[in-house]
């Protein structure tokens, strides 16, 4: 009886979530991800743009995506390994189903996965492209593409998560406040 217990004990208060982020650039990912952290404990990011920088000299070096990307799933995996109550939010932007697809389907080991999705008009994106850290900055024509490429998540990729979130403006949508605890 204590046996069972204690393993029931475990699964409600240790749980390993995932978190993956789907976004053009200049939408509030990265804002999202550390508001995040910031309001719940055992959080870490695991973002792109961090990567390219550590790989790459800078955020906005695209000549390194081969080894971005590999180490951006083994780094989630190395901090999902490491702890046992834990959530990890992939910070990248995810526009196409078919990664969002290939990150629900091979990061196993995670009791919940959640996609949010951050939609801002294309007029807002561009204004907060701008305004941020220089080395950010993507070039508006690249954005525009992104826009335009954008893949709404279908019914295959929502049912490779637990919960798909939709953020229309920042932290007003009723289930992030419900899910994530923002006031």
């Amino acid at each position: 009886m204590n046996v069972v217990f204690i393993i029931f004990w475990c699964k409600i208060y240790f749980m390993k979530t995932f978190i993956l982020l789907s976004a053009v650039p200049g939408s509030g990912k990265s804002a999202w991800s550390e508001q995040y952290r910031l309001t719940h404990k055992n959080v870490f990011i695991v973002s792109s743009d961090a990567l390219r920088k550590e790989i790459g000299g800078a955020c906005n070096n695209l000549n390194h995506e081969q080894e971005v990307w590999a180490r951006f799933l083994l780094d989630i995996k190395k901090i999902r390994d490491a702890h046992e109550d834990v959530t990890v939010i992939g910070d990248s932007t995810n526009i196409y189903n078919k990664f969002r697809k290939f990150y629900a389907e091979n990061l196993d080991g995670f009791d919940k996965k959640v996609l949010v999705v951050i939609r801002k008009d294309l007029e807002t994106v561009l204004r907060q492209n701008k305004v941020r850290n220089p080395e950010k900055i993507v070039p508006e024509e690249a954005i525009k593409k992104m826009w335009n490429d954008w893949e709404d998540p279908d019914d295959e990729v929502k049912s490779l998560f637990d919960k798909v979130v939709v953020v229309d403006k920042w932290f007003d949508t009723p289930d992030v406040k419900e899910e994530f605890y923002f006031e």
